[in-house]
């Protein structure tokens, strides 16, 4: 307030946006959605899904792969090598899914500032990175019967690599930098700018010539794959799709745990100064 009892402009930008965020703050926090960016509410039923994500993953997926590896029969042209497919295609479609997923939390994590989006993010980042490296070694183990090598510069291989590079740089930038709050902001703006690799993987059999097959699954009016065949790899690409779910709460829940016992310690620390 300046000397004539006036506020001035920058008070008012200050005031007008101080007023925003309470308001959204109280929408978020009435609704359902508190239950997902409030971390006391996530609490209370995030460890037993996870409990039983992973349960249900189990039997799902020991259904689905040994119809998969035991019941389907053998691919008339590359025989039993084929069946590497109930692994590998689950983990190359969830790759992409988790790096979407790190990208709209990087988001929402830069442009709200909401700090569950920075848990959400780092969990898809660290799972989407052992994903990531699955479905390249079940690509190099498909890959060394049927092309003659293990790797190619291929480029639904190279854009896949990529994206293994993305998500180590995430990660990197997030637990490397400091501040913390730096870290986060710049891990957050880099996993964003990211997401341009995502189409680039689904598209570079249209684009590019390419060695790798073009999709089996997407195309159920005229399918390029024997329904016997494609029937347990929808059940093994759902049982998988649950177990990373699992594995993203799980990870969130470490999150919140690990950063509730560090602000503890800090608090002991500044305690334990303050008596000497």
């Amino acid at each position: 307030m300046n000397s004539t009892g006036n506020y001035s402009l920058e008070q008012k930008r200050l005031v007008t946006s101080a007023k925003r965020k309470n308001r959204y703050n109280k929408v978020m926090l009435m609704s359902w959605t508190k239950y997902l960016l409030a971390k006391s509410q996530f609490m209370l039923w995030a460890p037993t899904a996870v409990k039983v994500s992973y349960a249900v993953s189990v039997v799902i997926l020991s259904y689905s792969l040994y119809l998969g590896l035991f019941i389907v029969p053998a691919d008339q042209v590359q025989g039993d090598v084929f069946r590497i497919i109930y692994v590998h295609v689950p983990m190359a479609a969830l790759s992409l899914a988790l790096y979407a997923a790190l990208a709209l939390m990087c988001a929402l994590f830069w442009i709200f500032h909401i700090k569950m989006a920075d848990h959400a993010a780092v969990a898809c980042a660290g799972v989407g990175l052992i994903i990531t490296t699955l479905a390249l070694a079940t690509g190099s183990i498909w890959g060394k019967p049927t092309w003659g090598v293990w790797w190619i510069w291929d480029a639904r291989l190279t854009s896949e690599a990529l994206l293994w590079l993305l998500f180590v740089g995430y990660l990197s930038l997030r637990f490397s930098l400091h501040p913390i709050v730096y870290a986060k902001k710049i891990a957050a703006i880099v996993g964003f700018i990211g997401v341009f690799d995502v189409p680039l993987i689904h598209y570079s059999v249209q684009w590019w010539y390419t060695l790798h097959q073009g999709s089996s699954i997407l195309h159920f009016a005229k399918p390029t794959i024997a329904w016997s065949m494609l029937f347990p790899l929808l059940w093994s690409i759902a049982g998988f799709s649950l177990l990373v779910l699992a594995m993203v709460l799980h990870t969130i829940v470490v999150c919140i745990l690990a950063e509730r016992h560090s602000s503890v310690s800090t608090s002991s620390k500044t305690i334990h100064i303050k008596d000497f």
